[in-house]
C-alpha cells in the first residue's frame, strides 16, 4: 500500500496552541518503592488499584505504596516472568499478565493468586510459554501478541487456544473493532479478519494503533511520526506533518478526545482530535512536578481521566488537567530570572506590571506576558518588607534596616525619596492613610509621617514602644487598628492620638481567646474585620470589642494566617504554614489547598499577599511566590474507593476483599486492619475517619495512616468501616463493613453461666437444708429444755414452797420466820425459772407473745401497789428472731417495773414500746420520788440495767430528779 502524504491538507505547524494547560505531574520512582524504572504497561482492575508492569516486578499502587509481585520458584500461584510487558482485563475482573518469557499469567486481583494459561488449558503441551508483547480483550476472547510466534486467541470459557496469524515479527499492539483485528507490528500494520490477512505500511515499524472513530485508525511508527489509515479508502495521511521523523512509542486518545502521543526521545505530546498541537510536555527534572524522562513507554488513562506515563528509566508519571490549579514561580522554574525565593511582598502598577518585595535581593518589576523579572534600581540587596501606593501614584517602599523610601516609576535616577530620621530603621508594616500621611510599623512601637516629615510629637505608650508593629489598617476617618507581636491589638485614635488595648472580655471567670502575633488585618467588602495570626484567624467587632475564634479545629489547614484577600464571592483566601485556604464565610467552611494541588511550597510569608485589577491574587512564600484567579478555581472533590483488604489478628492474615464476616476464637488481643484510599487525584482534599460498632459509636480521624490497630477488646460483636468525608462535611465514599465476632472465655458462656448459677443453686439450697436442719434441731433442744425445767425444776420448786407452807402451821414462830425466806426464794426461783422458759420456748417467739408477756406482767405489777398506769405497745413492731436479746429485752423490762413498784413511790407511771427508722424505744417513766446521785450507783438493780444494755450493744439513758419522778429510756438498734 502505497503512503499517501496529503500536505497540503494535513500541513498544520509545529506551534502550540495558546492554552491554559497545566504541565505538572505526580512522579513516581524507585524512592517510592516502584520495583523499576523502565515502565512498560497500566492496568485499572475493579477496586481502583492500578498495576504497574516493569521490567523488574509488577507492582500494585494505591498512592500510598507499591506492592510488588516476583516469581517464587516453589510457589505454583505466582506470577511466571519478573518482566511484565503487557496488561488486559477481562469482563470477570481478572488480570491477565503478558510476561516476557513467562507467558501469560490470569490474576485474581482479590486474592493476588495467579495461574498460568498453560496450567488453565491442562495441556502437557503449550506453546505459550514465551514471550508475549501484547494482550487485547474482545468479548470472551484473549487476543495474545507475542515476540516472534505470532497471534494466538484464548477461549476463556472454554480455555482452549488457537493460533490465528503466524508471523515472525513482533506484534506490539492489538486493536479490534467488528471482528477487524489491526496489529501493530515490527513489519507494517496486519488486518486480520474472516476473509484472511492484509498488511499496510510493509517495511515500518509500527509500535501504536488508536481508532480516532469507526472508520480511522491513528498509527504511531517509529520513523514516521503518526498517520492516519481510513479503514474504508485505505488511505494513510499524515496527522500533522510536524511529527515526521518522530519516533513514537504510544498513542492514547483520551475521553476529551484529545490525543497524547509518547515517543522515544522527544517526551510527550497533546494534540486535539485533529493533530493540533496544545501542549508538549518536555522533562525538566530539576522540577519534582515536571515530567522526568524524555523517553516515554506507554500510556493509559483510567476511570478518574488520569493519564498514566510510563517512561524509560525514570519511573512513571501520572497527570491530570484539573489537579494543578495555581501558578508559579521561582527561580528553579524560571532559570534564576527571579533571583530570590523568598517573597515578602506585592503591589501593581498602573500598566499591569507586579513590583515584587524580596529578602536580600531588592524591588523587581514582574511582566507577566512575557515572563521577564527586571531589579529597580536603588533597592539592592534589601529586603523589601512592604510596598503601598498613594493617591498621587507614588509607592511607599518598607525595608529592613534601610528605613522608609518613596519613588515614582521614572526614567531619571532621582526618583526615590528617603524619609529622613528613619533612614536605619527597619520598617515592618505600612499604611497609607492619605496621599501626605502614612502610617508606618517598625520593631519598637510605630510611627507616623505626614508631608515626608516624621511627627515625633504624638506620644506612644511604653507596651507600644517595646513591641513590634506587624500590621496596620485604617478603618475609618478617626480609628487605626495596630497590630502587634505581643500586645494583640490596638487602636490608634488620629483625633486625640489616644491608645487603647482591646483586651478580651472575661466570661465565667475564663479568659476569652484573643489574637497573638497579629500578621494581618482585613476589611472586607461587607466591612468585616479580619485577623490573621500565629493563634488562627479572628474576626474583630469593633462595637462590641470582641474576637470570634477560627483554628484548626474548625478547618483551618493551620493556626498561623499569614495573608488574607477576599473574591468576588466574598470568600477568603488565605496564605498559612500548611497552604492556601478558601474559606466561606456563610457556611463557615474551609477549604484548603496544597503542594498536591500545585502550591509552590505550604510556607508562606506574612504581608506578602495581593490582589491585582484582574482579580488575581498573589501570596508569596520561601519557594517563590504563587497566583492565581479565584473565578477559575474549581471545587472538585474525587470520591476513590475505601478498600479495607486485610486484617491480621494476633499474626494471622484473612483477606477482607474476598470474605467480610470472621468468627475469631477468645483471647485475641491484637486485631490491625490494613486499607488503601484509592484517590490519585487530590487525597488530602478529603479526610479518612473510621468508626468500629461494638466499641463506640464516634467516628475517628485516620489522619495520614493506612493502618488502624486495635488490643485488648473484650468479647463480643463489631463492624469496622472507613468513610472518606469532604472538607464540607459531606461523606463521599464508604468502605465495605467488616463483621467479626470475638468469642467469649469460656467462663462468660452461657454453658458455664448456667452450670455455674446450677452449682450456686445447689449450694444455696444445701446450706439452707443445713440451716433448717440446725434450726429444728435448736428448736427441738429449747422445747427439752423448757419442758425438763417445768417438770423437773420448777416442779420441785413447787414442792418445796408447798411442804414449807404446811409446816409453818406447825412449828415455832422462829422457825416460820426461816421457812417464809425459804418460800420467798422458792417463789422467785421459781419465776426467774419461768422467764427462762418462757424465753427459750419457741412457741413464744413471736413478737405479739412477747409483748403480750410485758403487758400482763406489767398491769399486775401496777395494780398490786394501786399505782395508775397506761402502757402503749406498738403492735406493727416485728420483733427478734434471736431469743437472747429478746431475754434481755424482758429481763431489763421487768427490772424498770419492778424499781417502779418497789421504790418509786410513784402513784402513777407510762410504759411506752414503739419503733422510730431502724430502732425499737422503750420509755419508762413515773412521778416517784426520783433517784439521787447515789442511788445510780447503789444497789444491783441499775447495774443490771446496764450490763444487760451494753450486753445487747443498747443505749440506755435515764433523767431523773428529786423529787420529780424517773424517765429511762433504752434504744435498740434493728
Amino acid at each position: 500500500m502505497r503512503l499517501l502524504i496529503l500536505s497540503l491538507l494535513m500541513f498544520i505547524p509545529f506551534d502550540i496552541t495558546s492554552q491554559n494547560i497545566s504541565s505538572n505531574f505526580y512522579n513516581y520512582s524507585l524512592e517510592e518503592g516502584l520495583s523499576q524504572s523502565t515502565v512498560y504497561a497500566f492496568l485499572e482492575d475493579d477496586l481502583g488499584y492500578i498495576w504497574i508492569g516493569t521490567r523488574d516486578g509488577l507492582n500494585r499502587f494505591d498512592n500510598n505504596k507499591f506492592v510488588t509481585y516476583y516469581p517464587v520458584y516453589d510457589d505454583s500461584n505466582s506470577i511466571s516472568n519478573r518482566s511484565v510487558r503487557s496488561l488486559a482485563k477481562d469482563k470477570y475482573g481478572f488480570i491477565w499478565v503478558g510476561t516476557d518469557g513467562g507467558g501469560v499469567d490470569r490474576l485474581n486481583p482479590k486474592t493476588n493468586t495467579f495461574q498460568n494459561l498453560c496450567v488453565l488449558q491442562n495441556s502437557e503441551v503449550c506453546e505459550l510459554r514465551t514471550n508475549i508483547t501484547s494482550l487485547e480483550i474482545s468479548g470472551n476472547d484473549l487476543f495474545i501478541g507475542t515476540r516472534k510466534d505470532g497471534l494466538y486467541k484464548y477461549d476463556l470459557s472454554t480455555n482452549s487456544t488457537t493460533k490465528i496469524v503466524d508471523r515472525k515479527s513482533t506484534i506490539w499492539d492489538i486493536k479490534i473493532i467488528a471482528d477487524q483485528i489491526f496489529l501493530a507490528t515490527s513489519d507494517g500494520v496486519v488486518l486480520q479478519n474472516a476473509q484472511g490477512s492484509s498488511s499496510y505500511l510493509k517495511n515500518m515499524e509500527i509500535r501504536a494503533l488508536e481508532f480516532r472513530s469507526q472508520s480511522e485508525l491513528i498509527v504511531g511508527t517509529r520513523t514516521n511520526g503518526i498517520l492516519v489509515l481510513n479503514l474504508s479508502s485505505k488511505e494513510i495521511v499524515e496527522l500533522n506533518k510536524a511529527f515526521r521523523g518522530v519516533e513514537v512509542s504510544d498513542i492514547l486518545i483520551d475521553k476529551e478526545s484529545n490525543i497524547w502521543m509518547a515517543t522515544d526521545s522527544e517526551g510527550l505530546y497533546l494534540t486535539n482530535n485533529t493533530g493540533e498541537v496544545l501542549h508538549h510536555f518536555s522533562p525538566q527534572k530539576q522540577n519534582e512536578f515536571q515530567l522526568q524522562s524524555s523517553s516515554i513507554r506507554t500510556l493509559f488513562e483510567d476511570s478518574n481521566e488520569i493519564i498514566w506515563v510510563g517512561t524509560n528509566n525514570a519511573g512513571l508519571s501520572n497527570y491530570h488537567k484539573d489537579r494543578f490549579q495555581f501558578q508559579g514561580y521561582s527561580s528553579e522554574s524560571t532559570n534564576q530570572k527571579l533571583v530570590s525565593d523568598v517573597i515578602l511582598s506585592f503591589n501593581e502598577l498602573d500598566n499591569g506590571d507586579i513590583l515584587i518585595g524580596t529578602e536580600q535581593k531588592g524591588l523587581l518589576l514582574f511582566n507577566q506576558a512575557n515572563e521577564t523579572f527586571t531589579n529597580i534600581e536603588g533597592f539592592n540587596n534589601e529586603s523589601i518588607i512592604a510596598i503601598e501606593k498613594d493617591d498621587n501614584g507614588q509607592y511607599w517602599v518598607a525595608t529592613d534596616g534601610f528605613g522608609l523610601k518613596k519613588f515614582k516609576i521614572r526614567s531619571d535616577s532621582d526618583r526615590i525619596t528617603r524619609i529622613k530620621k528613619l533612614e536605619n530603621e527597619s520598617i515592618l508594616s505600612l499604611e497609607v492613610i492619605s496621599e501626605n500621611e502614612v502610617i508606618a510599623g517598625a520593631y519598637q512601637g510605630f510611627y507616623v509621617v505626614t508631608n515626608d516629615e516624621l511627627q515625633e510629637e504624638i506620644r506612644v505608650p511604653d507596651y507600644l514602644k517595646n513591641d513590634r508593629v506587624l500590621s496596620i489598617k485604617s478603618i475609618n476617618e478617626k480609628e487605626v487598628l495596630i497590630g502587634t507581636f505581643s500586645q494583640g491589638l490596638v487602636v490608634f485614635n488620629k483625633a486625640d492620638t489616644s491608645f487603647k488595648r482591646i483586651v478580651p472580655e472575661i466570661i465565667n471567670n475564663k479568659k476569652q481567646r484573643s489574637p497573638s502575633r497579629i500578621q494581618v488585618i482585613y476589611e472586607d467588602t461587607k466591612k468585616r474585620i479580619w485577623l490573621g495570626t500565629y493563634s488562627g484567624l479572628y474576626n474583630y467587632d469593633p462595637e462590641k470589642e470582641s474576637f470570634k475564634a477560627f483554628t484548626i479545629g474548625d478547618g483551618l489547614p493551620s493556626d498561623v494566617v499569614y495573608g488574607i484577600l477576599e473574591d468576588t464571592e466574598h470568600n477568603l483566601w488565605l496564605s498559612t504554614n500548611s497552604g492556601i485556604s478558601k474559606f466561606d464565610t456563610e457556611e463557615i467552611n474551609f477549604e484548603n489547598f496544597s503542594k498536591s494541588d500545585g502550591l509552590l511550597s505550604n510556607e508562606f510569608n506574612g504581608g506578602a499577599y495581593f490582589k491585582d485589577s484582574k482579580e488575581r491574587m498573589y501570596f508569596g512564600g520561601v519557594e517563590g511566590f504563587t497566583f492565581f484567579d479565584p473565578n477559575k478555581i474549581k471545587d472538585q472533590v474525587f470520591k476513590g474507593n475505601v478498600v479495607v483488604y486485610e486484617m491480621n489478628v494476633d499474626g494471622k492474615i484473612y483477606n477482607t476483599i474476598v470474605e467480610r464476616n470472621f468468627n475469631l476464637k477468645e483471647g485475641k488481643d491484637f486485631i490491625q486492619f490494613d486499607f488503601s484510599y484509592l484517590n490519585f487525584i487530590n487525597p488530602d482534599r478529603n479526610n479518612l475517619e473510621y468508626r468500629l460498632l461494638g466499641l463506640s459509636e464516634n467516628w475517628i480521624p485516620v489522619n495520614k495512616r493506612r493502618t488502624i490497630n486495635f488490643s485488648g477488646l473484650s468479647s463480643g460483636d463489631y463492624k469496622f468501616v472507613i468513610r472518606a468525608v469532604n472538607t464540607k462535611k459531606e461523606t463521599v465514599t464508604y468502605s465495605s463493613t467488616i463483621s467479626f465476632y470475638i468469642a467469649p472465655p469460656f467462663w462468660k458462656r452461657w454453658y458455664f453461666i448456667l452450670g455455674l448459677i446450677i452449682t450456686i443453686v445447689l449450694i444455696s439450697y444445701a446450706l439452707f437444708r443445713y440451716r433448717l436442719f440446725y434450726l429444728l434441731r435448736e428448736e427441738a433442744t429449747r422445747n427439752r429444755i423448757s419442758k425438763d425445767l417445768h417438770d423437773d425444776l420448777s416442779g420441785t420448786l413447787s414442792s418445796i414452797s408447798f411442804f414449807s407452807e404446811a409446816a409453818k402451821r406447825d412449828i415455832s414462830s422462829e422457825s416460820i420466820k426461816f421457812l417464809r425466806k425459804i418460800d420467798a426464794s422458792a417463789i422467785e426461783a421459781k419465776e426467774k425459772i419461768n422467764d427462762i422458759i418462757w424465753a427459750i420456748d419457741p412457741n413464744n417467739d413471736d413478737w405479739q407473745s412477747f409483748m403480750a408477756k410485758c403487758n400482763r406482767f406489767a398491769s399486775e405489777m401496777f395494780e398490786s401497789k394501786g399505782i395508775e398506769y397506761k402502757i402503749e405497745l406498738d403492735d406493727s413492731i416485728k420483733g427478734f428472731k434471736n431469743f437472747k436479746i429478746r431475754h434481755d429485752l424482758w429481763l431489763i423490762f421487768k427490772e424498770m417495773i419492778t424499781n417502779i413498784v418497789r421504790h418509786s413511790q410513784a402513784n402513777h407511771s407510762k410504759v411506752v414500746l414503739f419503733k422510730k427508722e431502724n430502732r425499737i424505744i422503750l420509755e419508762v417513766e413515773d412521778n416517784g420520788i426520783g433517784l439521787s446521785d447515789e442511788d445510780m450507783f447503789k444497789g444491783s438493780g441499775i447495774s443490771n440495767l446496764k450490763y444487760r444494755a451494753n450486753k445487747i450493744e443498747a443505749i440506755l439513758t435515764n433523767e431523773t430528779a428529786e423529787p420529780s419522778g424517773t424517765r429511762w429510756r433504752l434504744e435498740i438498734k434493728l
